[in-house]
């Protein structure tokens, strides 16, 4: 209730029903001379950090100030990508570990869901950057993994990447999933002696022939026609 130990802005909406636009304007409430009543003061157009107040108000989010990673490719409160470039790690398997090179990786996070490609070269992905297969185990066709019993990131946000990027690279691969990742490798087995043989030859970079392309309508994949799909599918 408004009273005179409460202080108050109003919201106004604009709805063309033409073009559909949605503005606002917001207004302070001026108590009137006559006790009990209260009048509008003159509107301020909503600005874009209005808005984004207001969300966050809506949402009960904390709007603190977060820096933004330089992997980071898209963020908005539906998604959040960001990409590892090509690194060596531990391929972790059932009983065995190979330390191995992976090329870069594009990550997709959505709420509580993750997907994740593989890309060629060192470079920024752009929206036209052609996504493979993760060359990993425990992947489904769709670009994301079967989570077993780990525990993943409930969200999509910026402190949600170094969980996600642990599943993926942390977790032991148990199976190769349903999707075919790799060129060569057919079977499970064969997958740890690829992995192997990267290893015992001292390999520095993944050799991309091997990766498999990401298909979408009868053709390529790339990062824009991903982020198009949604979440998981």
């Amino acid at each position: 209730m408004l009273n005179s130990d409460v202080t108050a802005r109003a919201l106004l909406a604009f709805h063309h029903t033409k073009t559909q636009r949605l503005d606002f304007t917001t207004h302070e409430v001026i108590k009137s001379p006559v006790e009990g009543q209260f009048t509008l003061g003159a509107g301020r157009a909503f600005s874009e950090e209005d808005k984004e107040s207001l969300i966050d108000l809506l949402l009960n989010v904390d709007a603190d100030i977060e820096f933004i990673d330089t992997r980071i490719l898209v963020k908005s409160r539906r998604v959040l990508v960001w990409y590892n470039p090509p690194q060596v790690i531990d391929v972790l398997f059932k009983g065995v570990t190979h330390t191995a090179p992976i090329p870069g990786l594009i990550f997709i996070a959505t709420h509580g869901k993750l997907r994740c490609y593989a890309y060629k070269g060192k470079a920024r992905p752009t929206p036209d950057t052609k996504l493979f297969f993760a060359p990993l185990g425990n992947m489904y066709e769709s670009g994301s993994f079967c989570t077993g019993n780990c525990v993943v990131p409930k969200d999509n946000s910026l402190s949600s990447i170094q969980g996600w990027e642990q599943f993926v690279l942390r977790c032991t691969n148990t199976h190769t999933g349903a999707a075919k990742v790799l060129k060569t490798p057919v079977g499970y087995e064969q997958v740890i002696e690829f992995y192997k043989h990267l290893e015992e030859t001292g390999a520095k970079a993944f050799p991309v022939t091997e990766l498999m392309p990401a298909p979408s309508k009868a053709k390529q994949m790339d990062l824009k026609a991903a982020l198009e799909q949604g979440g998981e599918k």
